[in-house]
């Protein structure tokens, strides 16, 4: 027969959600410009339930075109986060923070990584030590294995390594979302 009284109460209940989403990591992926970081904008929010929560902004400013994408950015999400930029050691820029954060995003950093050459054993670290925070956290990436093999080495570096960051962050988050259309489907 079903229960005529719910299983757990409601002040139970608050203190079970509490506990689940204390600690939650989610990952936002997706092809450029398919509504990743709205999306991830909207969850982190949510998630804070009235914190305020950080975005760790990760794209160096190196032309006019990303100016002006950062810029939009800064824009779009004005005074509903703290910002903080740092293109390559993020989780000595999180060091002093317990607020939920976004990290906006993954794909740039790799990038700016490989730029200056940081070893691949150090960019696994830096993934596997974000992932240990205790803070919610939601990750950005792009997802950039869909078409063919590059043709050069660090492209294909590029494309080997952000798989294998997206594989770890999808195995060891709580939530995966791919985003396509400015649609984001719920995948785990």
């Amino acid at each position: 027969p079903p229960r005529s009284t719910p299983l757990y109460s409601s002040a139970a209940s608050d203190v079970y959600k509490r506990q689940i989403f204390q600690h939650m990591k989610i990952l936002f992926t997706g092809g450029v410009k398919s509504g990743k970081s709205h999306h991830a904008e909207r969850r982190m929010l949510d998630l804070a339930q009235g914190q305020k929560p950080v975005y760790l902004a990760t794209t160096e400013l190196l032309d006019p075109e990303m100016e002006k994408r950062i810029s939009e950015h800064r824009h779009r999400r004005s005074e509903k986060f703290k910002t903080i930029e740092e293109p390559l050691f993020l989780t000595e820029a999180l060091s002093q923070t317990d607020a939920p954060i976004l990290v906006e995003c993954i794909t740039m950093w790799l990038n700016n990584a490989l730029h200056h050459q940081l070893p691949e054993s150090k960019i696994i670290e830096e993934i596997e030590t974000l992932l240990s925070l205790k803070n919610k956290l939601v990750f950005v990436l792009n997802e950039v294995g869909l078409g063919i093999i590059p043709d050069n080495s660090l492209s294909r570096k590029f494309v080997d390594l952000s798989g294998r960051i997206a594989q770890k962050l999808a195995e060891a988050c709580d939530e995966v979302n791919w985003c396509v259309a400015g649609i984001s489907v719920k995948i785990k």
